[in-house]
């Protein structure tokens, strides 16, 4: 879901982690708790939350921090209440939450060697697993997994951007590569992955998008749609005919909808973040929300969380868009769904 360099953030991570307890306390008010606000102002400095889920049960978002190696609860009024810190974790990136197991699933790394998958209790935020995924391609130039998406018996799929990999990771913890091919080979070629609920996965193959069948993943194939979907970042299925997807560069969110299993897609709605960006998406009670992890800006004293509301997009809706995904170049100029 992230598709910049983060070089030069590493940084950041120090003087996170020495803000957040203090950020926990200082939010901005944007609407009463009764209504899902418009938006949602976080006053955490360096937070960088790249990753955003909805936890239904809490009736909450939440967000993970590349600098802070967390995951916390995000009130309406901003307030951060931490759920998982642990210091064997790395910048924390994708967030996917599989609510049948009550689980909370994550994408750690410290954007090299260190690729990992973290489950924790949704409730507690204790840790279930922590499995190594770096460990299944150690030729690999770099790892950097990135996005997550969870199928009806729990496995995890994990979209690694560095090594140009799928992973697979059952119930149990037990990982394996699910799949490989050269046109994966790349920075950030891969991003955001979502599971449609017909038993399928589509996923972020820049410049396209790709449907991937679960049980032969090697036949994929490539969506056809009717508008520019390069610079892919975060994607999330908002019910099985309709995706919501990061784009572009800059940054912009569409919404797409097919009416035959995603062998071609048409979008049909556009949000534009300018002058902010977009990394990721959750859906809220059925409302798209996004975040902006401002990876040009590392030094960000606060970061908005927006409800998305689609107008009809433009003749040609092919905006034209850099190949690269300035994902981490969202921290240089970009090139990054989901989760």
């Amino acid at each position: 879901m992230l598709k910049r360099n983060l070089t030069g953030l590493l940084a950041v991570i120090a003087l996170g982690s020495s803000t957040f307890a203090a950020a926990a306390q200082d939010a901005t008010p944007e609407s009463t708790m009764s209504a899902a606000p418009d938006t949602i102002t976080i006053n955490a400095p360096g937070l960088m939350p790249e990753g955003i889920e909805y936890d239904a049960t809490r009736g909450q978002l939440l967000v993970g921090s590349i600098s802070q190696s967390s995951v916390s609860v995000v009130a309406d009024d901003g307030t951060l209440t931490p759920l998982v810190q642990d210091t064997k974790l790395k910048s924390i990136i994708g967030l996917e939450i599989d609510a049948q197991r009550n689980r909370l699933l994550f994408a750690s790394t410290d954007q090299a060697k260190v690729g990992q998958l973290g489950i924790y209790d949704l409730t507690t935020g204790a840790e279930i697993h922590l499995v190594d995924l770096a460990a299944l391609t150690p030729d690999a130039s770099g790892h950097f997994p990135n996005d997550i998406a969870v199928d009806n018996d729990g496995n995890a799929y994990v979209a690694d951007s560095a090594a140009g990999v799928f992973y697979k990771v059952d119930v149990d913890g037990n990982a394996s590569v699910f799949l490989q091919d050269p046109s994966f080979i790349g920075s950030f070629i891969l991003n955001g992955i979502a599971f449609n609920p017909n038993g399928y996965l589509v996923a972020v193959r820049s410049p396209d998008l790709i449907k991937i069948p679960l049980d032969n993943p090697q036949s994929f194939s490539v969506v056809k749609v009717d508008g520019d979907v390069q610079g892919g970042d975060g994607i999330i299925f908002s019910d099985a005919k309709t995706l919501v997807a990061a784009v572009g560069n800059p940054k912009h969110v569409v919404q797409l909808t097919s009416d035959d299993d995603w062998a071609t897609a048409t979008i049909t709605g556009d949000f534009q973040v300018a002058p902010d960006s977009a990394t990721t998406i959750a859906i809220r009670d059925g409302v798209p929300y996004l975040t902006d992890a401002q990876f040009n800006k590392p030094d960000a004293q606060s970061y908005t969380l927006k409800k998305v509301t689609f107008s009809a997009p433009e003749m040609g809706e092919a905006t034209q868009e850099a190949t690269g995904d300035a994902s981490m170049s969202e921290a240089t100029p970009e090139a990054t769904a989901a989760g």
